[in-house]
């Protein structure tokens, strides 16, 4: 039975995912100055700068909801992805509802994804059932900071 290191992430409005124990880089301590992309979907029409890379901010409850992040004060995770396999990583940012969890994960707690299940399918790569929060679906980071297709969220 295989077994990996994770991140479980509060994305907001009861919403949970999980990222690789890798693709977590950094979380930002303050809240950070965030510059508007005109014309840009309402789930990621902000970017920021980091050690001085433009990076886009998604906020996953808007993009699956319709509701943006209700916490007090939200936290900004610094993820990173490759999309190509021994390349330089690409970032992007994650708007959160709180601190992220350390958690295992083991091939036994495999499951289908919870609803929406059609957009989490845009978003995920698999789905493990959590003890206490349920179908907790593993994002693809690739596909979630890929450029929207037409007619899809």
């Amino acid at each position: 039975m295989s077994e990996a290191g994770a991140w479980l992430l509060g994305l907001g409005n009861g919403l949970h995912a999980a990222i690789g124990q890798m693709e977590l880089v950094h979380l930002l301590p303050d809240p950070p100055t965030l510059f508007e992309i005109p014309q840009s979907p309402a789930y990621c029409r902000q970017v920021l700068v980091w050690q001085g890379e433009v990076v886009p901010l998604m906020d996953l409850s808007m993009r699956l909801q319709g509701l943006t992040v209700s916490a007090t004060r939200p936290l900004v995770a610094i993820t990173a992805y490759t999309d190509v396999v021994g390349s330089a990583p690409s970032h992007g940012a994650l708007l959160l509802d709180g601190p992220p969890a350390r958690i295992r994960v083991s091939d036994a707690d495999a499951c289908a994804l919870p609803a929406p299940e059609d957009r989490w399918r845009r978003l995920a790569v698999a789905c493990f059932n959590h003890s206490t929060r349920g179908p907790v679906p593993v994002l693809d980071l690739g596909r979630i900071y890929a450029p929207p297709v037409a007619g899809q969220g």
